[in-house]
């Protein structure tokens, strides 16, 4: 009885970590793969998602941004920002945590929160 009590307990605060919101990579300049000025993870508000910003010039890409889209209307799109030195800014956005980033990972933690809760309720009756 007191397994199933504590494997309900933290299948229950498993839950609630997922329910607090998105929380996405931060890495403000990347070329290839290096990560030149990274910051701790953010967490988006609501409206908001992970966000990948490819910079380009011509066919050229010049850097990658990574962290919590500032304006949801912008996902998914391509900006032409700067004539003079002809960058455009390749925006992505996805709403699962830490999918942002040069490995895309796998929605893993609502998964194992959905698993937990049934296996919690299966033990439970």
């Amino acid at each position: 009885m007191n397994s199933k009590c504590l494997f309900l307990g933290f299948s229950l605060l498993l839950f609630c970590s997922v329910a607090q919101g998105l929380v996405c990579k931060v890495c403000k300049f990347k070329v290839g793969t290096l990560c030149f000025k990274s910051d701790d993870p953010c967490r988006a508000k609501e409206g908001q998602y992970c966000e990948t910003t490819k910079v380009y010039t011509g066919h050229i890409m010049l850097f990658t941004k990574h962290g919590c889209s500032k304006h949801a209307e912008l996902c998914n799109k391509t900006e032409q920002r700067d004539d003079v030195f002809d960058m455009n800014y390749n925006r992505t956005c996805c709403d699962y945590d830490l999918c942002n980033g040069g490995i895309v990972s796998n929605p893993s933690l609502p998964f194992l929160a959905g698993i937990s809760m049934a296996f919690g309720w299966w033990l439970a009756h």
